[in-house]
């Protein structure tokens, strides 16, 4: 067992070709193992007081702990062992009293809510699907058919997609759990989804979205969801981006929006024209919003409204057409629709704040243009051609469309 002076540097720099402990000369039981596959953890190693048996207690990953704060901890590890006290048994006690609600938390409040802009969708999915099944079960108790019972029960009542997306989760949660040391083995490894989920290409022709549209004043609804459904129609953004609107997005003399990039799917601030119907809509609700900069538009309790809150009331309120439809499917309408009336295919997907097509790869790098007039031109079109199909007129569509084409 190698005796070393460890610095920050050595820590850093040190690789083996096979598992070795450096046992650190400045505080007497902690160790530096060192894997060759590059894994760093720090360990505390003591004889247990009550019958002389020596005991491992990982204290962490480095680079994450890093040797100061090490030494801190092992300090006061090995303090605590010479006042009597067990940390090996006391951490295996804590990990056998953990239930899957009791994981669940921890994960959504140490990595989901740090790693994940949809961390509020993973806690809606266990508290709905996993807790009332396997809550109070005892984390490292549970079993790989336990798992499989929850997503197949999905499948089977024909929800393909939400059954993968439970597993995703579930899978993540477990992973997350054995590399923090609170499980040993995941029970979710190794098991696939019960199916492929169908892609969905529904878009709303002329005449569903018109009903759509004439339908919400007399709606079910909240003042809110509407003119945020409103405001989807308008801008093709995604629900959870317009449910999350706040003051300081908003800059009403230059009409735009613009979405940062922590509240969007690829991580890119995103500047949204408004035109004239839309930046009416969002002024108002800007009123009745609090002074705040990071006050949201659109809320509950304080919150800002949540997308699937959106979801809910377009399934349960709105079915007012003949096949169902779900609020994306309003993005992909804006989609098609701008491309219908001849804006460019780079266009719609900069409206978007899409990278494929046009901007992925090579082309995408060397492409900076974030397209800011011609976004404009093309939200300003849509929105006439929207008005167009909510009134219908004119009565020539022919003439409508080619009186727009070749604008972007």
């Amino acid at each position: 067992m190698p005796r070393k002076n460890l610095t920050a540097r050595f820590c850093e720099s040190v690789k083996v070709d096979e598992r070795t402990d450096y046992q650190d000369e400045i505080v007497r039981g902690l160790w530096f193992r060192v894997s060759p596959s590059g894994a760093k953890t720090w360990q505390v190693v003591y004889d247990r007081d009550s019958d002389g048996r020596r005991q491992r207690f990982k204290l962490g990953r480095f680079p994450a702990m890093s040797l100061e704060k090490a030494r801190t901890a092992a300090l006061k590890l090995v303090t605590a062992v010479s006042e009597g006290e067990d940390p090996s048994e006391e951490k295996r006690a804590r990990k056998a009293a953990l239930t899957i609600e009791d994981l669940g938390t921890l994960y959504v409040e140490k990595y989901a809510k740090r790693q994940k802009k949809t961390w509020a969708e993973d806690e809606r999915l266990l508290k709905v699907e996993v807790y009332p099944e396997i809550g109070r079960m005892k984390a490292a108790a549970v079993k790989r058919r336990d798992v499989l019972d929850i997503i197949e029960a999905k499948a089977d009542a024909g929800s393909i997609a939400q059954s993968t997306q439970i597993l995703a989760v579930v899978r993540k949660m477990f992973n997350w759990a054995v590399d923090g040391d609170y499980l040993a083995v995941s029970p979710a490894t190794g098991i696939k989804p019960r199916g492929k989920a169908v892609k969905r290409d529904r878009v709303l022709s002329d005449a569903e979205l018109r009903t759509i549209w004439t339908a919400l004043p007399d709606a079910a609804l909240s003042d809110q969801t509407r003119d945020i459904v409103r405001l989807l129609f308008l801008t093709g953004q995604r629900s959870g981006e317009v449910c999350g609107i706040t003051r300081s997005e908003i800059d009403t003399d230059r009409a735009t929006w613009t979405i940062p990039g922590g509240r969007t799917k690829n991580g890119l601030t995103h500047v949204v024209p408004l035109a004239p119907a839309a930046l009416a809509i969002v002024t108002e609700w800007l009123d009745k919003a609090d002074e705040e900069d990071d006050a949201p538009l659109f809320t509950r309790v304080g919150e800002p409204l949540e997308s699937n809150a959106i979801a809910k009331a377009a399934r349960l309120k709105l079915q007012v057409t003949r096949a169902a439809w779900t609020p994306h499917d309003i993005r992909r309408t804006v989609a098609t629709g701008m491309a219908g009336l001849g804006i460019g295919p780079h266009i719609v997907e900069a409206v978007l704040n899409h990278i494929s097509g046009f901007k992925a790869g090579v082309a995408g790098i060397y492409n900076r243009n974030t397209y800011e007039p011609e976004k404009r031109r093309a939200l300003d079109i849509w929105a006439d051609h929207l008005d167009w199909i909510i009134q219908e007129q004119p009565a020539n569509l022919a003439k409508h469309l080619g009186a727009n084409a070749g604008k972007c």
